[in-house]
């Protein structure tokens, strides 16, 4: 199991009661028509930040579920930033090395990754790690929607909620630079 893995797991727990605030639940309202119904049923995805120790952990995921689809971490004594996303990829297996591509408009970050086996069937965990910096933080707060890819798969998340806590992440990543 590797370090990051291991850091996403033991922060599992303290996650998902984070994402579980009624603050984050969405207001319903009606649907206009029946067409309308499938755009009424919004993705229960949400931005959360998190922090154990010395790693802070911006993560898009499901209230309640312990692995997210997408974590990005950052331990600013180590000078690192870790990138993680649960895809759906035939053509990835674990143990592969690979590229990952993170998105967001015009600008791209290209990543050598590894893949590990995932909780879910059918979907591999890609994992990237590079010397922090504020390129790979400054990305997030470009657009509106993260595009990840890897061979044979492509993920988007979008970052309203990220946004609002940017700045936090990125304050405490590079504090100690």
């Amino acid at each position: 199991m590797s370090v990051w893995r291991g850091s996403v797991l033991a922060m599992a727990g303290a996650l998902a009661l984070l994402a579980a605030t009624p603050a984050l639940a969405a207001p319903k309202s009606k649907p206009a028509a029946r067409s309308d119904a499938k755009a009424e049923a919004k993705d229960p995805r949400v931005w959360v930040l998190a922090r154990a120790d010395d790693t802070l952990v911006l993560r898009y995921g499901s209230p309640r579920v312990a692995d997210p689809a997408f974590a990005v971490a950052c331990q600013p004594a180590a000078q690192l930033i870790q990138f993680m996303a649960e895809v759906s990829a035939a053509k990835v297996k674990a143990g592969d090395g690979v590229a990952l591509s993170l998105g967001v408009g015009k600008r791209r970050l290209e990543l050598a990754a590894s893949a590990f086996r995932a909780a879910t069937d059918g979907r591999v965990v890609v994992e990237a790690a590079v010397s922090l910096d504020t390129r790979p933080i400054d990305l997030l707060g470009e657009g509106e929607t993260l595009v990840v890819r890897v061979p044979g798969a492509s993920e988007s998340y979008p970052l309203a909620g990220a946004k609002a806590k940017l700045a936090d992440f990125r304050k405490a990543c590079l504090a100690r630079r």
